[in-house]
């Protein structure tokens, strides 16, 4: 949970520390202060808040490092109970156990299992969660947690018969969602993926994103299966969709199912198989990149060095424990460090961290990710560490096990 500090009696805070902004140029204000409420009011030197601001609280973190909270844009906290439940090693004997547990999963990761994973992740340094959702039973843990969560409501249906019916029951935990609706609680929509969700279900969920101005998420291009599925409509993808389909065929290509999402602000997550990065709009469109999720199920690891390439905005992300061991965003950037050798490892550290927050922030239409004037107050701070200024993005990932204090729109948050 986070209370209220920032702003207590009408006064200000002023937060005293060492200074990475969350811009490209990675420099550190090494006397640094933050000025805020539940917005930034200025970044500046310690010397020059202290005069300007006689009457504020002073937080004093002298020697450590504050920048930007980190967000973790794709997640699925319905899963918080599997260990050991579902197969990883293969996407298709993966999906078919998680189609088998989902139900008695959900069950399980109630109240107490979803408030210790919300806290892993603020501990981490975690101020805002992509939460997608298929059957909304988490949605009261997370808005009363005190992190910012965008509840992507998830909606799926393969038939045409079952598609009115599939619609209707989205539409009541929709409307669930908005009745608990705050700067820190953010309805979405999240179409499940190309094979799972027919045309009308794609047409319905993408109308809804863009006459309320949502944030829509997709899955997209996880497995090779799903590739030679949307390409060829041939492989394994066939026969598995035969089980619950005598005469499967694709609903998309590629293309095509991406062109649904056109002129909206959509997170397509994974796309580890994706051949070309240009069927994405550079202006709406971001790539989630789930490093460990990938490892355990997708046989192929994403080229972050092509992604950079592309000039496509991109974010980092845990996925749920239904493909991780763990929902710490410091693990999963660890982890990302020793998977992309195709970059040197301070250039990546500086990636890493810029999709973190920056890039985050604007793949989500949210006003932070940066500490800068008039930005929410979203604020990470971790232990000092010192080393060569160069170094430091990457020495806090390396060194850094948990937040030492972390702050949401000014509040101070408990965890």
């Amino acid at each position: 949970m986070c209370d209220r500090q920032a702003g207590a009696g009408g006064r200000y805070c002023v937060l005293k520390s060492r200074l990475s902004r969350g811009n490209e140029n990675f420099k550190i204000l090494k006397e640094g202060a933050i000025v805020f409420d539940k917005k930034i009011i200025e970044v500046c030197t310690f010397a020059s808040a202290a005069r300007k601001y006689p009457q504020a609280e002073i937080l004093d973190f002298s020697g450590d490092i504050a920048m930007p909270a980190f967000i973790n844009p794709h997640v699925h906290l319905e899963f918080s109970a599997n260990k050991g439940t579902l197969r990883y090693g293969d996407f298709l004997d993966w999906l078919g156990s998680v189609i088998a547990s989902r139900q008695q999963l959900d069950a399980a990761a109630r109240g107490r299992l979803i408030a210790e994973q919300i806290a892993a992740m603020m501990r981490s340094g975690v101020g805002t969660i992509g939460e997608i959702s298929s059957f909304g039973g988490e949605a009261e843990a997370c808005a009363q947690s005190g992190i910012r969560t965008v509840f992507f409501n998830e909606i799926l249906g393969a038939s045409r018969d079952a598609a009115a019916e599939n619609i209707s029951k989205f539409k009541e935990r929709f409307e669930r969602s908005k009745a608990l609706a705050s700067s820190l609680f953010i309805p979405a929509v999240s179409v499940h993926s190309p094979y799972s969700a027919h045309p009308q279900i794609t047409e319905f969920a993408t109308k809804l994103a863009r006459e309320n101005g949502l944030a829509i998420s997709t899955h997209f291009m996880e497995s090779a299966y799903e590739r030679q599925w949307l390409r060829t409509g041939r492989g394994k993808f066939k026969t598995w969709l035969a089980k619950f389909n005598p005469t499967p065929a694709p609903f998309y290509s590629p293309q095509s199912f991406v062109a649904h999402f056109s002129g909206l602000r959509t997170l397509f997550t994974h796309c580890v198989w994706v051949d070309d990065f240009s069927i994405f709009d550079p202006k709406l469109h971001s790539i989630t990149h789930c490093a460990r999720s990938n490892r355990l199920l997708s046989k192929k690891r994403l080229s972050f060095k092509k992604l950079l390439a592309s000039g496509l905005n991109y974010n980092i992300a845990t996925d749920g424990l239904s493909s991780n061991f763990s929902l710490s965003f410091l693990d999963e950037l660890r982890a990302n460090l020793m998977m992309h050798d195709e970059l040197g490892l301070v250039d990546l550290a500086r990636a890493l961290i810029l999709g973190a927050t920056r890039n985050a922030a604007a793949a989500l239409g949210l006003n932070l990710g940066e500490l800068k004037e008039g930005k929410l107050a979203d604020i990470a701070v971790f232990e000092g560490i010192e080393c060569d200024e160069a170094q430091l993005p990457l020495q806090l990932i390396l060194q850094s096990k948990n937040a030492k204090s972390l702050f949401i729109e000014g509040m101070k948050c408990n965890f």
